[in-house]
């Protein structure tokens, strides 16, 4: 029997089955209504399709349901019929069905106005099934192709209230670094203390090496506890540092420098008031480095963002981690370290930032204990220059270690003071479902009392991240 011959007849049978049988019960796509050749009602494929759409408003999803077997037997690319049994699926209360039938139509849709209406549907859907990481993903779709930026901005703050009530949630941001420096190695072959060359030249893996470096920083939680004013989310993160070279190095690889750190923690959010909130956290887990264990971390952090006006924010927090080397027992460290911060909101839509923060290592390893200082001040600009978002930053940070070792003792320590600073651009016009590109420009330079530590950096990053 010809499709569309066969169509025709299923859309006849299940006709006369909704006019005998009344339309109760949810449908299952391999069925079909008996019905009596006599009386058939036949319908061309554009007339069920009205009538498809009728029974919706009328409230009657079951014939709009059956009436689509015959419009996706005469053609199951039908992107109109698969939305159409999408909505009748989602008023019986069967979700996911639902929210399949409404990816089919998302996949084979013509126009970008189909492609919305079946992703904004599918995410309607996952979100009655409390699927909320699915309903996000087609929101992030729906806002791609949202015809206008009204509709899209809608979306987005769907998708904010969406990732609000899910529990479960994902960060994930990467960039690719090209580099002239990615050992954050010296700028001279030798090494000098106070400008006497005492110990000789530096081997090659001591030097600057350009290359390329690969920056994946994935951050999940999951909310275990809610109630008015706290929540508490388990937490984990995996930051990865992967290094290549330029051309080879003798005695060094980029894998080598390469480190990952995986960690685990609890989180706990206060908010006595709706002017800020408290975040206490505790975490733990173990850092490698150059495929090896380096060490094991367990800390315990406080932190504090508080509203101070319309525009302007304060934040504050502290932060005390135990790390237990994995090479020399005898090198084991705490660090201490805090920050505090200020955010300002500029009324042409610009921002400026200021952050102080110290860092004080304890340790009775060798070259290991220190106190650093770091200030840095950002600034956004409130329009783009051209297609990019553009922001500033510019810091200065001194190293002090009170007692350092090469070879014998160096009178004084040593003393690292570095400025650096950076230009990104961040291009919301090439965005693709909510995630834009990102191109930086670093620079640093660093001057010690130790020559090795006289470093110069220049680096363009290439990254990725969501844009809400």
């Amino acid at each position: 029997m010809p499709v569309r011959r066969k169509a025709a007849r299923i859309l006849a049978i299940s006709l006369a089955g909704l006019v005998l049988a009344g339309g109760a019960g949810q449908p299952h796509a391999d069925e079909a209504a008996p019905a009596p050749e006599e009386g058939m009602v036949r319908l061309s494929l554009t007339q069920a399709q009205a009538l498809a759409q009728q029974a919706l408003r009328k409230g009657q999803p079951r014939t709009a349901y059956e009436l689509t077997e015959g419009l996706l037997a005469a053609n199951p690319e039908n992107g109109h019929a698969h939305f159409l049994r999408a909505h009748a699926l989602g008023q019986l209360k069967d979700y996911k069905t639902g929210r399949q039938s409404a990816a089919r139509a998302y996949r084979v849709a013509n126009t970008d106005v189909q492609r919305f209406e079946a992703a904004k549907l599918a995410a309607e859907l996952s979100f009655a099934n409390e699927s909320y990481t699915v309903s996000q993903l087609w929101l992030r779709r729906a806002v791609h192709y949202a015809p206008n930026e009204e509709i899209r901005s809608r979306y987005v703050k769907a998708f904010r209230n969406v990732r609000r009530t899910n529990p479960l949630r994902f960060e994930l941001q990467f960039s690719v670094n090209p580099s002239d420096n990615v050992n954050n190695g010296s700028n001279s072959p030798y090494n000098l203390i106070e400008g006497s060359p005492l110990v000789g030249t530096l081997s090659p893996s001591a030097r600057a090496i350009s290359g390329v470096v690969a920056r994946t920083d994935l951050r999940g939680s999951y909310r275990i506890q809610q109630s008015k004013g706290h929540e508490t989310h388990v937490t984990g993160r995996l930051l990865s540092r992967e290094v290549r070279f330029n051309d080879p190095v003798p005695g060094i690889s980029g894998s080598d420098i390469s480190s990952l750190r995986a960690q685990l923690g609890v989180r706990h959010l206060w908010a006595p008031g709706k002017s800020g909130y408290w975040s206490f956290e505790v975490n733990g887990g173990r850092t490698w480095y150059g495929g090896s264990p380096y060490y094991d971390f367990a800390g315990a952090g406080v932190q504090r963002l508080q509203k101070l006006t319309d525009r302007l924010n304060l934040s504050l927090g502290i932060h005390v981690e135990e790390q237990f080397d994995k090479t020399v027992p005898t090198t084991d460290a705490t660090v201490y370290s805090a920050f505090a911060g200020l955010t300002y909101a500029l009324g042409t839509g610009g921002r400026l930032g200021a952050q102080l923060q110290y860092r004080d290592t304890d340790s009775e390893g060798r070259n290991r204990a220190s106190q650093q200082w770091t200030a840095v001040a950002t600034y956004t600009l409130g329009r783009e220059i051209g297609p990019a978002e553009v922001s500033f930053s510019l810091g200065h940070s001194v190293l002090d270690y009170e007692q350092y070792w090469v070879i014998l003792p160096v009178r004084g320590g040593r003393t690292d003071e570095s400025w650096f600073g950076g230009v990104t651009a961040t291009f919301k016009d090439y965005s693709y479902m909510g995630f834009v590109p990102v191109v930086s420009v670093n620079a640093e330079k660093s001057r010690s009392n130790i020559s090795r530590f006289d470093v110069d950096q220049t680096a363009v990053s290439f990254g990725v991240r969501s844009e809400f």
